[in-house]
């Protein structure tokens, strides 16, 4: 019986560890072919008048950098609105210098009274998004750093059956190591596995820039579809599936400039993610371990006697699979290899898999240093009702 069980879980884990090796390989090459392979799908040329919003809360290293870049676009009609929850803060003094050094486009900061929703980012865009002018959104987090033309190039995928694009961002420009541990995270398994779907057709909703039409949101249901998650931007995916508009992602990625970062907040920002998938995209949540190289690591381990290897030599192909398509990868794409690769992995993958263990239990997050408890998020946002926003021109 013994002897049985032990022949299963050998079995179980060989077949865990092609899983996730295929997987491994596959997501790679995705990532590899990504940028050709979508661009050829953005056909559209129209090029409608847009609304930049631009969601502020606190003023992080390269603040102004990165809401520079969004004014700096070579698109041919533009407004922009930046909005806050504060009535006056560093961030927004940012804003307005930022503001009039582009007087070529009309702009306005907007002070949002809202306190409907779950997500402190749902009240913020509240105002921003009820009064923009022109029908087209684009909203960019303010830790993004645009090309001039990636507003352009991302309007090339809003096209009709489309209600939403985003684009999948990497992490650039890390200084410290838990920045270079954060770094390895977003340019690592999730990202590959957005890489993925966006190469076979599908695409999810990804809050570092979303491009969308206003009516259609208002017809998948407008806020009261997304006051009730920490993840309005996978929420607004689904609103919009509803309605029978697909979200997909733009051949451009986009950059998220990290400078120094604290482990804590690194390990906090992963948490808020992952219980968001566990609570909105179960079957994602569920095969992340397929997609972790620690995992992969015990199944080398325990199905070693299949492969008629030892364990340490399964444990040291693994590692070495993982480690060098991830580095082949960074170096295709020009993004940071480090040294210190083997550590900063290492820490990654541990820091992961005790994320997704503690996300099965985890029932509060953090967001911009804000505690918010997922019990009774979604009660709250359906009590209240928004307020209106004041306006600053």
């Amino acid at each position: 019986m013994i002897d049985s069980i032990l022949s299963s879980l050998v079995v179980l884990s060989a077949v865990f560890w092609a899983c996730s090796a295929l997987l491994l390989l596959l997501s790679v090459t995705a990532a590899l072919i990504h940028p050709w392979l979508v661009a050829m799908r953005g056909t559209s040329r129209e090029q409608p008048p847009v609304s930049l919003v631009l969601p502020v809360k606190m003023l992080d290293q390269g603040f102004e950098r990165a809401q520079e870049s969004a004014l700096a676009q070579t698109y041919p009609q533009l407004e922009a609105l930046a909005s806050a929850t504060e009535a006056d803060s560093p961030a927004i003094a940012a804003m307005r210098d930022i503001f009039a050094r582009h007087p070529q486009i009309e702009s306005r900061i907007l002070h949002s009274t809202a306190r409907f929703a779950a997500s402190p980012k749902v009240d913020n865009l509240f105002a921003p998004v009820n009064a923009a002018r022109n029908d087209v959104i684009f909203m960019k987090d303010s830790n993004i750093v645009l090309e001039p033309d990636d507003l352009s190039e991302t309007m090339r995928h809003l096209k009709p059956g489309v209600g939403m694009v985003c684009a999948i961002p990497y992490a650039a420009r890390p200084e410290n190591f838990a920045a270079l541990v954060e770094a390895g995270i977003m340019n690592g398994p999730h990202q590959r596995m957005l890489f993925a779907a966006s190469a076979l057709g599908g695409g999810f909703g990804v809050g570092k820039i979303m491009l969308f039409r206003r009516s259609d949101f208002l017809r998948a249901g407008g806020f009261a579809a997304i006051a009730h998650t920490v993840g309005e931007d996978n929420a607004t995916a689904k609103a919009l599936g509803r309605i029978k508009l697909r979200t997909v992602f733009s051949h451009r990625l986009v950059r998220q400039e990290l400078g120094e970062r604290d482990l804590r907040d690194v390990y906090n920002r992963q948490l808020r993610w992952s219980v968001v998938r566990r609570d909105d995209e179960i079957l994602s949540f569920l095969a992340e371990p397929f997609c972790q190289a620690l995992p992969a690591f015990a199944a080398a381990a325990i199905g070693s006697p299949l492969a008629g290897v030892t364990p340490m030599t399964a444990l040291t192909v693994t590692f070495g699979l993982w480690l060098s398509s991830e580095t082949l990868l960074s170096i295709a794409k020009g993004w940071k290899v480090s040294w210190s690769a083997p550590v900063i992995f290492l820490t990654r993958e541990a820091l992961m898999f005790a994320v997704w263990l503690h996300a099965w239990t985890a029932t509060k997050v953090v967001w911009a240093k804000t505690t918010i408890d997922t019990r009774s998020c979604g009660e709250a946002a359906a009590a209240t009702e928004p307020q209106v926003a004041k306006e600053e021109g």
